[in-house]
Order: C-alpha cells, then structure tokens, then sequence
C-alpha cells in the first residue's frame, strides 16, 4: 500500500497510571515498519500499530443493526484452523480461502480477484484467485492477501488470524477498545474514526477506517475477537502499488466499511474454537 504506517514514536506522555511502557513498546514496533507494500504487509503493520490513536479522532457514527450472518448448525458446523502437521496447514489454508471467495460473492456480486503483489520483486499469478493463506511457520498465526475489482474500483484485501497479545508474557487484549488515554497524540497523519460493535453471534468487533490527510489513502480495517484469544483483521484500501510507488486508484476502497464488516463477519462467525 506504500505510505508509511504508524511510525512515529510518541509526543507527551500519556498520565502515570497509563502503561507508558506498553504504549512505547507498541511505537517502537510500529517505527520500525517503513514502505509497507502490498495487502498482506499492510495489514501486518496495522498488526503492530493498531492500538495507535490518531490525534484527529472522530466519534464514529451509532453502530447499526447487527448483520446477518449464517449460523452454523449441526449439520454445518463451521471450521477449525489447525497448523500442527503441513497436510493439516495446507487444509486450513484452504478452507480460508474458499470461505473468503464464497464471501466476496455473497457481500459484493460480480466483483472479481486480482493480482497485487505484497513486495517489490513478486512473481506474478494469475488474476481471479482468492487470498492464499500462509501459516509462516507458526501455529497460532495465518494472514493472506489478494486484490478486489468491484464497480470499477480496485484494491488490496488483506487479513491476518493471530493472538490477541502484543508479547508472549502479555495479557489478550491487545487489540481493544478504539480508544487510548487522553493525552496521547499518536499519529498526526491520519483521520480516524473507529466503532465497537458485536457480530450476530456475540462476537466482539472493532470497526475503522483511516483517512490520509496528504496521498489520498482511505482503509476500512475491521477486527473480530475469536474464540481462545483470537482475533481476526481484515483490510481493504483504496492504495495500489508497492512501497513508495502506491497511489490511491480512486477516492474510495473497492468495497464499502459495511461490506468489509460483512465479509469478515460471515467469515469469523464460522471459526470455531
């Protein structure tokens, strides 16, 4: 996606009963993301940054009615993801992408897949493929990425299934709620609005979008916490291209913030523990 997410350290300290050192530790991960590329690597750095609050923040608007989603039954009891064996891996990375394909088509008819690359130097695959899961080697994280044509709009789609923790010895959590202490400035270079919310099954959610105020960059991020301190991030942006050669394809992501939060419901909703 190209412009340089969450990387300034802070300004004023937060007040003493705030965990500066958390919040600092957090920063510091987020600076040392620099010319972040294409969908996957996007989503990674709001991974590290995501907590940062945006010194222009805005009030989002009254959650709306609870989206439908379809409830597993007995008969249809959704999927597990399991990354002990490689047969194991590759089956879950499967199923995700299926699932998101089966998705796309049901939030946004007659939208198609397109090739992006995530960084500089990536061989080209062919268009019309779903996100491609990988495990990178670890058992509790999975991200994938591809490309969204939709109404003439284009743009990265990104997700990302990790723990619900900053570090191996930190509490879940992680990832709520919208806000940081008053006092913290975070980053002056995006507009941000965020909502809580829950899905149709109880699920919490995060829902945001981040506005560029210089190179026209708009994101709809939404997040979902699953169960076993899990939780689920999906990306779309209106930015194509790699590293500093990313521009804004057009005003606006490929899909709308309630289509994402539609998408990435009927997905989560099916995870199971």
């Amino acid at each position: 996606m190209g412009h340089q997410l969450f990387d300034e350290l802070i300004g004023t300290p937060p007040p003493p009963q705030v965990d500066v050192e958390g919040i600092v530790r957090r920063e510091r991960r987020a600076g040392s993301v620099r010319l972040i590329g294409g969908p996957v690597a996007a989503l990674l750095a709001l991974l590290v940054g995501v907590g940062v609050a945006v010194h222009d923040q805005e009030p989002g608007p009254a959650p709306g009615p609870p989206l439908a989603a379809p409830t597993p039954t007995a008969a249809d009891p959704g999927f597990r993801l399991v990354f002990d064996t490689d047969e194991s891996a590759e089956a879950s990375a499967s199923r995700l992408s299926a699932e998101f394909d089966a998705a796309l088509r049901e939030v946004a008819a007659g939208s198609t897949w397109f090739w992006i690359p995530d960084h500089v130097g990536e061989a080209r695959t062919p268009d019309g493929r779903p996100p491609v899961f990988t495990h990178h080697g670890r058992d509790d994280m999975v991200s994938g990425g591809s490309g969204v044509s939709y109404r003439g709009r284009r743009g990265p789609l990104g997700v990302s299934i990790s723990p619900d923790v900053i570090g191996p010895n930190e509490p879940a959590g992680y990832h709520w709620p919208c806000e940081l202490p008053a006092g913290y400035p975070g980053d002056q270079r995006y507009q941000r609005v965020c909502v809580e919310g829950t899905t149709p099954g109880g699920l919490r959610t995060k829902a945001e979008t981040l506005t560029g105020k210089r190179d026209g960059s708009v994101q709809h991020i939404v997040t979902i916490q699953l169960p076993g301190n899990r939780v689920f991030n999906a990306s779309v942006s209106n930015m194509v291209g790699v590293d500093e050669q990313a521009v804004a394809a057009q005003p606006e992501p490929p899909l709308s913030a309630e289509q994402l939060r539609a998408l990435a419901v009927r997905v989560a909703e099916r995870i199971r523990a």
